[in-house]
């Protein structure tokens, strides 16, 4: 009887032993994501290409720029259409770029309006996802620097936007 219960204690102790250190595991494997992947995550389930188009155009690819792509797309979440002269906290304007062939997505870039974000560029948080949805970056000879955050690229460029909200398609000619 005294041989039972001491391997029972022992097959008790290797139980909780296993169970405790597949609960780390479980807790490691739930480890947050980047920003950047959560934010990809969330576009991708709140169906962004359903989103409004920019107010008073379509949703066709439109010719675009450098750096952007040679056509594009925009969407915008109900936030930036409610109210595009402003938008307000919480704005996501998501633009696809294409390439010249008009269907192959080259990459997204994604503006997302953040109060206190970062004061001085209108509080945008700025990133451009390659089409699989990593996180781009800048070529060799500017240091692979990941192309997210408060980028000074992306913030130099709008900063010519007029009205001062760092966009565009608002702009009045």
């Amino acid at each position: 009887m005294r041989r039972f219960g001491w391997m029972f204690g022992c097959a008790a102790a290797v139980a909780v032993t296993i169970l405790i250190s597949s609960g780390a595991n479980a807790q490691r494997s739930k480890k947050k994501l980047p920003y950047e992947a959560r934010l990809w995550k969330y576009l991708n389930e709140s169906k962004y290409r359903n989103w409004a188009p920019v107010p008073g155009e379509s949703d066709d690819a439109y010719e675009g720029e450098s750096p952007h792509g040679a056509y594009l797309k925009m969407y915008l979440n109900r936030k930036a259409a409610g109210n595009p002269n402003e938008l307000p906290d919480g704005s996501i304007l998501v633009k696809e770029n294409y390439g010249k062939d008009k269907t192959t997505l080259m990459a997204v870039t994604v503006m997302f309006r953040s109060e206190g974000y970062n004061e001085a560029a209108g509080d945008w948080y700025w990133v451009k996802y390659n089409a699989d949805g990593t996180v781009a970056k800048t070529g060799e000879d500017a240091g692979s620097k990941r192309i997210a955050g408060k980028f000074g690229k992306c913030i130099e460029c709008h900063t010519d936007a007029k009205g001062n909200d760092f966009v565009f398609f608002n702009d009045e000619d």
